[in-house]
């Protein structure tokens, strides 16, 4: 089994208690549900004005309760906020990133394992010992060719809304469910039609620009890159800008770039 690591660094929080289930519910962006026929399912905690706090994983414990697979950068501050709306809710939540390690794989296999909920491509992720040994991460250009944003590389804490990073196109919103915080925003956008960024894939015919880099149709600014790595690169783009395109070339740094928009929308 060859494992690798994540393109960002991972942290887990184990979450338990009778109410554990209700709390997450009323909390996050996708319907815990679902996992009564599923391990897992993509989701993240908002602000009130509808930014993502953090992305993550929810995944369930096959003894107790669930875990969280976040990005570390936000770990701290969605352990803080999470513990906040707590209250008297029988929950306890704990960092466990000290026992196991966030890795993916080509297969299934260790002791708690689940296919990627975003697109089945992917792969699995995995809970492995901290000293699992990892090969070096050869999954970076699959990353981009799904159009995968990822916390702490291609946004921070409280910049972008779910739809910027196609969240709505990637298993991570479920709209029929009850409330969460940050959902009237969210249902909002999607009601009125005026979803306006999106993350897209940009190819170059040489090496990919770097991250900042703007991204331009003539005189009118598309939107900027996010990562990138050889010829391709992630960016956000205004898409009411883009379907104005008409003859000019679309450049960054003076490369000319093709952009594929995420599945599902309209091209």
């Amino acid at each position: 089994m060859k494992y690798f690591a994540p393109p960002s660094s991972r942290s887990i929080i184990s979450v338990t208690g009778d109410d554990a289930h209700a709390f997450l519910q009323n909390m996050i962006t996708n319907d815990m549900d679902l996992l009564q026929n599923q391990n897992s399912i993509y989701a993240a905690l908002l602000t009130p004005q509808g930014k993502i706090i953090s992305t993550f994983f929810v995944v369930t414990n096959p003894d107790n309760g669930f875990f969280l697979d976040c990005p570390t950068g936000a770990f701290e501050t969605l352990l803080k906020r999470l513990t906040m709306f707590r209250l008297r809710a029988d929950v306890q939540l704990t960092d466990i990133s000290d026992r196991f390690q966030v890795m993916q794989s080509l297969q299934a296999g260790a002791y708690i394992c689940f296919a990627d909920p975003r697109n089945e491509a992917v792969g699995f992720r995995s809970f492995t010992p901290i000293d699992t040994e990892k090969s070096s991460n050869n999954q970076e250009s699959l990353r981009f060719k799904l159009i995968l944003a990822e916390q702490d590389i291609d946004y921070q804490s409280s910049e972008v809304f779910p739809s910027d990073i196609n969240m709505d196109l990637q298993n991570g919103i479920a709209w029929k469910k009850g409330c969460y915080v940050g959902q009237e925003v969210v249902s909002r956008m999607k009601r009125r039609g005026n979803i306006r960024k999106r993350t897209i894939l940009a190819e170059f015919a040489g090496q990919a620009p770097d991250p900042g880099s703007e991204i331009v149709a003539g005189k009118t600014k598309l939107g900027h890159i996010l990562s990138s790595a050889g010829s391709l690169a992630l960016a956000i783009i205004r898409t009411d800008r883009l379907a104005k395109v008409e003859t000019e070339e679309i450049t960054a740094n003076d490369q000319v770039l093709t952009i594929t928009l995420p599945k599902e929308m309209p091209k």
